[in-house]
């Protein structure tokens, strides 16, 4: 591991420059949507992926049964080398997974994009498009949103080959689909260009963060290569034992915090299962600040907390002044509301 460091903070300014890296997993669209999107359809999770997404049928035409978990049911598939099934199953998940749309009212994932910064980022294992539609909804305030790191594709994303770039199909949709599904052995993330970029912008930053949030992600052992990748960057990360690591899951306290042990070695941190008693709620965008005061200066910030609110335009009249203040490159300290 690296030499201990302090997180780039300016006490004259009063800015953390350091990070705070969010990741999200199902759970997180789930609790976005409880009851479903826009149109009632239901977030899966991959416990119930096979039933939600209507693939049954495909299942079983491999050969396999619907019981198995869904990862474990298309490797054995991709083993088999059956094309065929492998494209139904494919086009079934984008079809699903495409007509999801974002409700009307605010949701966590508009309160998620507005509490963070630019120097910030979300990466997300997630196929559905719900962040990304309120990433758009919130785009016309400027250059001050997080960045937005895909893992395993969207379906909403689409690669310029030509020009090594990438963007939404929502906004441009000659651009070629991400890749979504791959076979849990063996998730050469590497042998993909554009994941392997988006992995190393991943780990970069989580070797750099100084705040971490877990939302709605397991971290399953199954998938290997992601949770090596991640445990590699997180180890490497010179204020490690500074920062905290916070992870957001409805399951039982001990049993997630036993599940990221290794991640919770030496550091501050560990389980709760509402995100709404986060500091990304209790202190938005200023996350990182009010952390390293209160730990380092002990002088803890005042909470300033998202409002309940009950449209966008009340949520943007909210945010503004704090993106005013961050215009200013100083910040009080103090709470705006």
């Amino acid at each position: 591991m690296s030499g201990k460091r302090l997180p780039r903070l300016d006490i004259q300014t009063r800015v953390n420059h350091s990070p705070h890296v969010v990741v999200l997993g199902a759970g997180a669209s789930r609790a976005c949507c409880k009851e479903g999107d826009k149109n009632r359809v239901r977030l899966p999770l991959m416990a119930d992926f096979i039933e939600l997404v209507g693939i049954e049928t495909i299942i079983k035409k491999a050969g396999c049964s619907p019981e198995e978990n869904f990862e474990k049911i298309y490797s054995e598939i991709h083993k088999k080398g059956a094309k065929q099934i492998l494209n139904e199953l494919d086009v079934a998940v984008r079809n699903y997974f495409g007509s999801l749309v974002l409700p009307d009212q605010p949701t966590l994932y508009d309160y998620l994009v507005l509490s963070l910064r630019p120097k910030d980022m979300i990466v997300t294992f997630n196929w559905d498009p719900l962040l990304n539609q309120a990433f758009k909804r919130w785009r016309h305030l400027g250059k001050v949103l997080p960045e937005i790191i895909f893992l395993h594709g969207n379906v909403d994303l689409g690669i310029d080959v030509e020009n090594k770039s990438y963007g939404f199909l929502s906004d441009q949709p000659k651009l070629t689909p991400t890749d979504l599904l791959y076979p849990v052995e063996n998730k050469n993330y590497q042998a993909n260009p554009f994941l392997e970029e988006q992995w190393r912008l991943a780990t970069d930053y989580l070797g750099e963060a100084y705040y971490v949030t877990i939302f709605g992600y397991s971290a399953p052992k199954t998938d290997v290569e992601a949770r090596s990748l991640l445990l590699n960057a997180w180890r490497r990360n010179p204020t490690r034992t500074l920062a905290q690591f916070s992870i957001v899951d409805i399951r039982n306290k001990n049993e997630v915090e036993a599940s990221w042990t290794d991640f919770l070695d030496g550091v501050h941190g560990g389980a709760s299962s509402n995100i709404l008693k986060s500091y990304l709620m209790r202190h938005p965008r200023r996350t990182c600040e009010a952390f390293a005061f209160a730990t380092l200066q002990q002088t803890p910030w005042h909470e300033d907390r998202f409002p309940n609110a009950g449209s966008l335009q009340e949520l943007e009249d909210w945010v503004k002044p704090l993106i005013e203040e961050e215009a200013k490159a100083e910040l009080s300290g103090e709470p705006h509301h």
